[in-house]
């Protein structure tokens, strides 16, 4: 019976995995938000590939194993723009250490000077249904403002061990 039930909770977080991957990858290459030239000189916003984004992660996966296994490991991109690489590695922390989705997001953070791309990157991390935790966690943990000016002293927010959101 425990083997069954051991079965079934797999199956479930495989497909809420799944799921997530579908909503945070297929889209529109550089989520369809408006770039022109004159954008692009004044930002100098160039977006990664999921593709190249996944050999890098692979490359700093073999430097470190235990980089997405330790769902307590902080990941931070400085200028995140749509979270090509945020988003990818919020799935490899779920398929590797098996933590939720809130949990993985508690110790991922991003800063973008660009409001659209942050809107676009929250949407993107919060996945295809996300509740209330999953919004407050972004809501602190993503935030529009300069890279290389920011403080980085994000609202903190933490999952404890009984999955509860603390803001500190």
């Amino acid at each position: 019976m425990r083997q069954i039930i051991l079965t079934i909770i797999l199956k479930n977080s495989m497909t809420a995995i799944n799921k997530y991957i579908s909503h945070a990858r297929e889209r529109v290459y550089m989520s369809g938000v408006e770039r022109n030239r004159l954008r692009i000189q004044q930002t100098a916003e160039v977006f990664t590939p999921t593709e190249l984004v996944q050999k890098i992660l692979d490359m700093m996966e073999k430097k470190d194993p235990t980089l997405f296994v330790d769902e307590t490991k902080t990941f931070l991109d400085n200028s995140c723009g749509d979270c090509q690489f945020l988003s990818e590695v919020v799935i490899r922390k779920m398929e590797r250490s098996g933590c939720t989705l809130e949990k993985a997001l508690s110790t991922t953070y991003g800063v973008e000077l660009m409001l659209d791309n942050v809107n676009e990157c929250k949407r993107r991390l919060a996945g295809p249904n996300p509740n209330k935790k999953i919004k407050e966690i972004l809501e602190s943990n993503i935030v529009c403002d300069n890279g290389l000016l920011y403080d980085y002293e994000f609202e903190k927010v933490i999952i404890d061990d009984n999955n509860q959101t603390k803001l500190f």
